[in-house]
């Protein structure tokens, strides 16, 4: 069985390394810029390391083939393939439906095909609960 990585933007209590991480690495880029007194040579050590925090944080992303990332706006998935990604925004659904391992999303705009076979039922599951759940919260008011 393969596995689906799944990424929640929206809850930064949860995931607080995140945002530390980029403010580190971000601290450590303009330390390393800007500052005088310590040797060239530490200064390019020290911007490096800001520049790998931040290489580190947005690979992650891009070096799983099965990845799910998504905000109370949408989702980005990536099934079966490490450059392919669909862009699911809520506020569109339509409808969705699950038959033979192959979930379709339906979309104002278009239809998404996602097969979503060799993939434990856990994260079947998972990816439908988000749909489910953040669907509803964003068609309330349409």
């Amino acid at each position: 069985m393969k596995k689906i990585y799944f990424d929640d933007m929206s809850n930064l209590k949860k995931n607080w390394t995140k945002p530390i991480m980029l403010f580190l690495g971000l601290i450590l880029i303009i330390f390393g810029t800007f500052t005088e007194f310590l040797s060239e040579d530490w200064n390019k050590w020290i911007k490096a390391s800001g520049y790998l925090l931040f290489s580190i944080y947005f690979l992650r992303k891009v070096i799983r083939k099965n990845y799910v990332q998504w905000n109370k706006l949408g989702m980005t998935v990536r099934i079966n393939s490490y450059f392919g990604e669909k862009r699911i925004t809520f506020s569109e659904i339509n409808s969705y439906e699950f038959i033979n391992d192959k979930l379709r999303i339906i979309q104002s705009s278009k239809t998404i095909e996602l097969d979503l076979k060799n993939f434990s039922d856990y994260d079947k599951t998972k990816m439908i609960k988000i749909i489910e759940k953040y669907t509803v919260a964003n068609n309330v008011f349409n």
